[in-house]
């Protein structure tokens, strides 16, 4: 048998089969891409999985933004994304949460997905990466610091903020207008929500038993102004149903819904007022995006949609309070050529060039200091339309002068978040079928908050 050999120079060396063999395992090794300290091959490319919930998975922004990555940097160095899911917020966390739990028919969890705290917390948010080990200290300050908070859980910044947004109150200037030249209401009156009740009362009576405005968010009504009346909405991890400023502004809503005043329809408020049965309504800042240029009424005559964009009224004494909304995105827990990948994406997402325009597509805040800035130069935004233009003067404006309140984040959040709407309607519902005329009696408020309580605390599983 003849014993293999290396050259070196005028020197030859022969070798046992044992030398040989770490010989030949040291040269695989320094083919390897660790050998210049970067764990990702363009000759090997590692795959990672997405779930996302921005827009349909034929029209996505977020797609787009993949494909284009995937055709970029990802070509260079060695990162395919692979969407493999697109749905709303709700539907998503139905899927994260099932697959977590090993639930049956749920399958794998995704490398990346996009989600809320209240997702995570009911995952387990352990299982997300902490992108602090990926984001320097000196990198994270380019980011809103507010965004960056939401993210913390377990001691960890576990969702990457990639877009934030708050609520918006939209108004059907083509309605409105008409209303207010009858009636007297302004604009201006829909500042409080005092002005508001006066004014869904009003238009109730002045369109012959309409519905003024819907709430996408039923919960949001409650949270924003009790703590923004200095009350506090949570007991711990239980809704402060004895609070008096909680009673205080649910008799105003009770009173109004009871009557037919407020549209308590399932569904969103672009719905609702692109058929004409609300003039106004309040839901995220992406909702922009998801109003028509035209109302068509159930008798198909049609009407333009001007639509008016407002900050959400407060009660008259109350702090300026919104809500800040928007998900993240958060990274299985894996190996570190497979974070590492993750975290390429998540930068290049994050980053200014990228995360203006898209933010601006889809009706959201970007999350770095520099783009917030640009955004107020209408000169340096690329706004898509004049919508897009009047709303995020309104959004700044909120930015500039009032506080953001974040939900908090416990294992039951979500639970309690999805419970509560159906739980309130169900409790108006009840009661106004034992209503034989308008008048309501004076424990109207007490009785169905009190109800509301018993559904959200009886109601079946998810």
């Amino acid at each position: 048998m003849t014993v293999p050999f290396i050259s070196l120079g005028k020197r030859s060396l022969s070798l046992s089969g044992n030398r040989r063999l770490v010989l030949i395992l040291l040269l695989l090794f320094c083919l390897l891409p660790s050998c210049n300290d970067d764990p990702l091959s363009r000759e090997y490319p590692i795959t990672l999985t997405m779930w996302h919930v921005y827009g349909a998975q034929t029209e996505s922004p977020m797609n787009d933004l993949v494909e284009r990555f995937n055709s970029t940097v990802g070509r260079e160095r060695g990162i395919v994304v692979e969407v493999t899911s697109v749905s709303n917020s709700t539907a998503i966390h139905s899927a994260l949460v099932s697959a977590a739990r090993l639930q049956p028919g749920s399958g794998d969890l995704p490398d990346l997905f996009i989600c809320y705290p209240k997702t995570l917390a009911a995952m387990g948010s352990n299982r997300a990466l902490d992108w602090n080990s990926w984001f320097s200290k000196k990198e994270r300050e380019a980011f809103v610091p507010e965004f960056l908070e939401e993210g913390i859980l377990d001691g960890g910044l576990r969702i990457f903020p990639l877009t934030k947004s708050t609520n918006i109150f939209y108004v059907n200037a083509s309605i409105f207008d008409r209303f207010s030249r009858d009636t007297g209401v302004t604009y201006a009156d829909l500042a409080t929500w005092e002005g508001v009740f006066d004014a869904a009362e009003k238009y109730y009576r002045w369109s012959g038993g309409k519905a003024f405005f819907k709430y996408d968010d039923w919960l949001h009504y409650f949270m924003i102004n009790t703590e923004a009346l200095g009350g506090s909405f949570f007991s711990g991890e239980n809704i402060n149903w004895e609070s008096p400023v909680l009673k205080k502004i649910w008799t105003p809503l009770a009173r109004a819904a009871l009557k037919g005043e407020v549209n308590l329809s399932p569904g969103y408020c672009t719905k609702a007022m692109m058929i004409g049965e609300a003039v106004c309504g309040i839901g995220s800042s992406a909702s922009v995006i998801y109003f028509k240029d035209t109302v068509t009424f159930a008798d198909n005559t049609t009407i333009p949609l001007r639509l008016v964009m407002l900050p959400v009224p407060l009660f008259r004494g109350a702090k300026p309070l919104v809500i800040q909304r928007g998900a993240g995105l958060c990274a299985l827990k894996s190996t570190p050529d497979r974070e590492y990948a993750a975290s390429i994406f998540c930068k290049w997402l994050a980053s200014e060039e990228i995360n203006l325009p898209f933010a601006i597509r889809c009706g959201y805040f970007p999350v770095t200091k520099k783009a917030l800035e640009r955004l107020g130069r209408e000169e340096d935004a690329e706004f898509s339309d004049n919508r897009h233009r009047e709303q995020y003067k309104v959004m700044l404006d909120l930015y500039a002068h009032s506080s953001f309140y974040r939900p908090p984040v416990f294992g039951g959040y979500a639970d309690m978040e999805f419970g509560f709407a159906p739980a309130m309607l169900a409790a108006f519902g009840n009661y106004s079928k034992n209503i034989s005329s308008g008048n309501l009696p004076p424990d109207f408020a007490a009785v169905t908050m009190a109800e509301t309580a018993r559904n959200l605390g009886t109601r079946p599983e998810r």
